[in-house]
């Protein structure tokens, strides 16, 4: 009985699609296919973990620009005596690859709250300074959500493109002050996802204050660390890039300094364990669904990009000479 009103609801969901019960893969079928995309995923990291892969010319040249970047981002924090850590992918890059991951085209951070304001404060003069015309510094909006207000960027936009050419997230960090180790994941999400959804009742000033009073923040250094309200976990968990997680301080603190292409930049403390509440036990290998922003293979047919990045490299190579 259970069985012919199963088959009977299979039909109706099948008519209401407009497709048949052949339009669908056999569970067989389907442990085929899983069985072979584990295999090329398996032969994937094997080559990443056995060989040294060298980039083209132009891959090549992208990297050394983002290396140049992040050199400026670096050398503007110690010039400010301004502490951050590479965070998110930089962070996983610089661990697993020593570098960029290899299809990565974005370079992120993060700050504790009070660095974060400073480097806002003085970041546009050091722009200024440096010569370094084309990189806008401001808070970052939304594409999907035009009038929501997230976290702080620097980016590189050349002239003849449309959208940036490289660019630097910043992610404010907070203090918890007192913190007594309950369960804070659905109090953030609700609080965050009510600012993301709702920009035009928020302004970002007003609901950083709010958060802190909520979640009982501070400036001060205490013994734990959880996202701000701007950060990149703040929507719903099932559209959320990264997980949300509570950090000992002592996870990040005192920060370490890790390669990252020619340079070393700070790192956390045990990334070893930053990088597992972040991407889980396995973030050693490359999984299965890459995550890439699109734009090295945008530019990479542009006419005279190569010209065009020698000119961007020289340019940044400039402005760090000068610290």
């Amino acid at each position: 009985m259970f069985s012919l009103v199963k088959d009977k609801i299979k039909r109706k969901i099948f008519s209401w699609l407009g497709v048949s019960k052949e339009d669908f893969v056999t569970r067989r079928e389907f442990d085929k296919v899983d069985r072979l995309v584990n295999t090329h995923q398996d032969y994937l990291n094997n080559i990443y973990a056995f060989h040294k892969l060298e980039p083209n010319d132009y891959l090549a040249a992208m990297q050394e620009l983002c290396y140049e970047f992040m050199l400026f981002f670096d050398n503007v924090c110690k010039k400010h005596n301004i502490e951050y850590w590479m965070d998110y992918g930089t962070l996983l890059g610089s661990y697993r690859h020593e570098g960029l991951i290899p299809w990565d085209d974005d370079l992120d951070v993060g700050m504790m709250r009070e660095d974060y304001i400073r480097f806002i404060d003085v970041i546009q003069d050091e722009l200024d300074a440096c010569g370094l015309d084309h990189v806008k510094a401001d808070l970052k909006i939304d594409k999907h959500n035009l009038k929501s207000v997230r976290w702080y960027q620097i980016s590189y936009y050349y002239p003849i493109f449309k959208g940036k050419f490289i660019g630097l997230d910043i992610y404010p960090y907070e203090y918890l002050k007192d913190y007594d180790g309950r369960d804070l994941e659905n109090d953030y999400m609700v609080f965050s996802k009510e600012y993301y959804h709702n920009p035009d009742d928020h302004d970002l000033e007003e609901t950083v204050y709010e958060f802190y009073e909520k979640f009982n923040c501070t400036l001060q250094r205490d013994t734990h660390i959880i996202p701000g309200v701007e950060d990149s976990r703040n929507n719903l968990r099932k559209f959320s890039v990264y997980k949300f997680d509570v950090v000992e301080t002592d996870q990040i603190f005192p920060l370490i300094r890790l390669p990252f292409g020619p340079y070393e930049f700070l790192a956390p403390n045990d990334t070893r364990q930053y990088l597992i509440d972040i991407y889980g036990k396995r973030y050693m290998q490359i999984p299965k669904k890459v995550r890439d922003h699109g734009r090295l293979n945008r530019y990479r047919s542009a006419e005279n990009i190569m010209d065009i990045l020698e000119e961007c490299i020289g340019l940044l190579k400039k402005a760090n000479e000068r610290y």
